[in-house]
């Protein structure tokens, strides 16, 4: 007894000398530092536990775009936006911008990557997520975790896109963005920002417009959107923000006439969000929110031939609430939180619409000792399909040296059946399969990151990515067509990232990323060749802090198979020069001009939907 009194104090005395560090905040010297290569949106992140944290203590492999980032890219929608973030590759479905497209993050399969926009999923039942039904001048920033996030976010096998959109400034003078670009084919993009402050409400409003005749053959994309995001103040520590998206788009989807076939998609997108957020103390932060979105989908095939068509409508509906509370104290930094979310499919196609119930408990804890941090974390899922899951997760980063940082991460994750796959017989000859279990997965990450190189920034990381009861496709009988889905398969993919940055020289500053990727079924020993083995990304900026901004920005992708999607490896570069030619207090007024694909090559994942030629266009911007 007198042994356990003794260690029970001990251990008491050891929390309280802990409690006296602080757990979240960084030194002004590592600010200082940092600055030279990062932007100040990059330092602190939200995605890896649900809470501010400074980015050297994130032990995650984490990537973030900000708002600047993508003005000087000259980013239509989303899609662009990724696909020039090492690690990620876009598959686009179309030439032009505001084409359907998906993203995999280090191989992963498309549905495997969830999209959070302002907190709530975009991803279908089918579980995909269209990049293009986001315009990019509604975001702030995108953070963007590569591999699984199941601890914090649950479904979620290959990695969460987090999209953190605009808010209110916070001004009495109003003020905005007015901005219009225009290119090849009829290619436009409008849009109009306004912001400000009316005594306790804060208002953010963005509308416009994306459309083009097509830059390939029988491709015509129309899209317009509209976004209003308000936040009141209850109190000095407590507010109230409501935040309303809808987009409707057009889209014919470019020739397949080889196929004697053409499809064209009506999509409509609704998300609503509330939110209560509340500091009840020092250190103590209250996150209570609703959320609901109607993605809706009108797709029509046609028979080129016949002239004959017919239209299949899904409509998902999605319904959930949140609870977060956030304790910063001492060494730690701790958030506990539950998730609550309902969805469910409509449509012609299906008779009896399917739904699914998840309920999620989930917690984890940053401890700072020095210059080891400690994340532990857990999630529990519920659902009401018997496909209950517990994640658990445990990264560290380290301050090995001076300027130098030691991330690891291990973690389990999972990818939960497509809504349907398990519970409907849809059409084109699918049966489904109500023994479908949740595909698994054992993560294991590390990387180190260092400044000791004069002028520049190097980071290196590997994976590796332990899939089992992965979800195939299996024929039930090819004669009759039919076919079904099953949990059959082992698969690993791994690889490493090389990137690096270099510090403002002559008001230059250059960026180069690889990432190396080798997927295998290990079930039968075949390398699944699906995605590019290895991406290069390079980037220069210029920047003289006056009035011109550009930069040089390109990707190399290489496949590796000859698969009947004839897919092609190559180079695009793309060029975005930005020029102030009026600035006065807090009005400017820009002209930019973009060239994409400027040595026109090639680079696609399927030969269906070939990436446009050299391209031009042309815009001008007006902020106040």
């Amino acid at each position: 007894m007198l042994n356990r009194k003794i260690v029970v104090s001990l251990v008491s005395i050891l929390y309280l000398l802990l409690s006296s560090l602080n757990a979240y905040a960084v030194s002004d010297a590592e600010k200082t530092f940092l600055a030279m290569y990062f932007k100040e949106d990059e330092l602190i992140v939200l995605s890896a536990t649900r809470s501010l944290k400074s980015i050297t203590r994130i032990a995650e492999n984490v990537e973030v775009v900000t708002k600047e980032d993508i003005e000087l890219m000259n980013a239509h929608t989303l899609a662009d936006v990724l696909n020039s973030v090492n690690g990620v590759y876009v598959n686009f479905g179309g030439a032009s911008p505001g084409s359907i497209a998906a993203a995999s993050i280090h191989g992963s399969a498309n549905e495997h990557v969830v999209v959070m926009f302002d907190g709530v999923s975009i991803n279908t039942a089918s579980d995909f997520a269209d990049l293009s039904a986001i315009p990019a001048q509604m975001i702030d920033k995108v953070e963007i975790i590569k591999g699984p996030a199941s601890s914090v976010w649950g479904s979620s096998l290959g990695g969460i896109i987090n999209v953190i959109t605009k808010s209110p400034r916070n001004s009495e003078t109003p003020g905005g963005t007015v901005s219009a670009s225009y290119g090849k084919k009829n290619t436009a993009d409008m849009s109009a920002e306004l912001t400000g402050k009316k005594g306790s409400l804060g208002y953010y409003l963005m509308a416009g417009r994306l459309q083009t005749d097509g830059l390939s053959p029988v491709e015509e994309i129309s899209s317009n959107y509209l976004y209003l995001k308000l936040k009141y103040d209850l109190t000095n520590r407590t507010n109230l923000v409501l935040s309303f998206f809808y987009n409707q788009g057009d889209r014919e989807e470019g020739d397949l006439s080889s196929f004697d076939l053409s499809f064209k998609d009506r999509i409509k997108n609704l998300i609503a969000t509330m939110s209560l957020n509340s500091s009840l103390s020092e250190g103590v932060d209250l996150n209570l929110s609703l959320r609901a979105a109607k993605l809706k989908t009108d797709l029509n095939i046609g028979t080129l031939s016949t002239g004959e068509s017919s239209t299949s409508v899904e409509d998902d509906r999605k319904y959930g609430a949140s609870a977060r509370l956030n304790w910063k104290t001492g060494i730690h930094n701790i958030v506990l939180g539950s998730d609550y979310d309902y969805k469910e499919i409509r449509g012609n196609i299906f008779t009896t619409p399917p739904s699914l119930n998840v309920f999620a408990l989930y917690g984890n804890d940053t401890m700072i000792i020095n210059k080891l941090a400690i994340t532990p974390g857990i999630r529990y899922d519920n659902t009401d399909r018997n496909n209950n899951f517990v994640s658990p997760s445990l990264g560290i980063t380290y301050d090995l040296a001076d300027k130098t940082i030691l991330r690891a991460v291990a973690a389990r994750g999972f990818h939960l059946p497509n809504l349907g796959a398990d519970t409907l017989d849809g059409e084109f000859g699918f049966r489904h399969n109500p023994d479908l279990k949740p595909e698994e997965v054992w993560s294991y990450q590390a990387g180190l990151e260092s400044g000791l190189l004069k002028y520049i920034w190097l980071k290196a990381s590997v994976f590796r990515h332990d899939i089992r009861n992965a979800i195939v496709v299996q024929d039930i009988d090819v004669d009759a067509g039919t076919y079904t889905v099953v949990n059959k398969d082992k698969v690993r993919r791994q690889g490493v990232e090389f990137a690096l940055r270099s510090m403002k020289i002559y008001n230059f500053a250059l960026s180069a990323a690889a990432t190396f990727v080798k997927a295998e079924n290990t079930t039968t020993g075949e390398e699944i060749k699906e995605w590019p083995a290895y991406t290069y990304d390079v980037s220069l900026k210029y920047d003289d802090e006056k009035s011109l901004r550009a930069l040089l920005q390109g990707r190399y992708a290489w496949w590796h198979h000859d698969g009947a999607a004839n897919a092609k490896a190559g180079f695009i570069l793309d060029a975005n020069v930005i020029k102030t030619i009026f600035k006065k207090q807090d009005r400017a007024c820009e002209i930019f001009l973009t060239g994409h694909n400027i040595f026109d090559g090639t680079q696609y994942w399927n030969d269906l939907f070939r990436n446009a030629k050299r391209w031009i266009e042309a815009g001008v911007r007006y902020k106040f």
